[in-house]
């Protein structure tokens, strides 16, 4: 190995251990997509009421201030199809008690199903609940835990990565 070698590897070894010592957690690679359901329940069943209320999202991993759809579909336990002729209360609380009420109106459930566009604006655990309506009467009442992540942007530059928590 010729001098200029073992100069450059001495500084490249040096250049870590002090980025080490800077940042002891640092990380060299890292996967940022996240492969985790958000929904932390995505079922709710009623026997009392013979029900079974089910939630997705579209994107299936929102995105803090862009629109997600919230899905819910509301089927019969003894396979009798979907529940028909009712309505729904949709709301959304955060981790911090915020609540959002979409105005306080009715949906429709058309053929068991029922949505609303949103944006959540911050990280954290949400809970959406869903009121069930049958003229205007409740009758019953499903809960949802979502945890949306926060997401960090993703640097492919692999010396910003390497290097750049030096000069911070």
């Amino acid at each position: 190995m010729n001098s200029f070698s073992k100069l450059t590897l001495t500084i490249l070894v040096m250049l870590l251990i002090l980025n080490y010592a800077k940042f002891p957690n640092f990380v060299f690679s890292q996967n940022n997509k996240i492969n985790v359901n958000p929904i932390v329940n995505s079922t709710w069943i009623s026997k009392r009421d013979n029900l079974n209320v089910t939630m997705s999202l579209t994107p299936q991993m929102p995105i803090i201030d862009q629109t997600t759809k919230i899905n819910f579909e509301v089927k019969k336990l003894d396979n009798q199809g979907f529940l028909n002729n009712a309505s729904a209360k949709i709301t959304i609380t955060d981790q911090d008690g915020r609540l959002y009420k979409f105005e306080n109106k009715f949906f429709p459930i058309i053929n068991g199903k029922v949505s609303v566009d949103y944006f959540f604006p911050v990280e954290g655990e949400h809970e959406v609940i869903l009121r069930l309506y049958n003229n205007s009467i409740p009758f019953t009442v499903s809960s949802f835990n979502i945890i949306i992540p926060q997401l960090v942007p993703k640097d492919n530059n692999l010396i910003s990565n390497l290097f750049g928590n030096l000069f911070h």
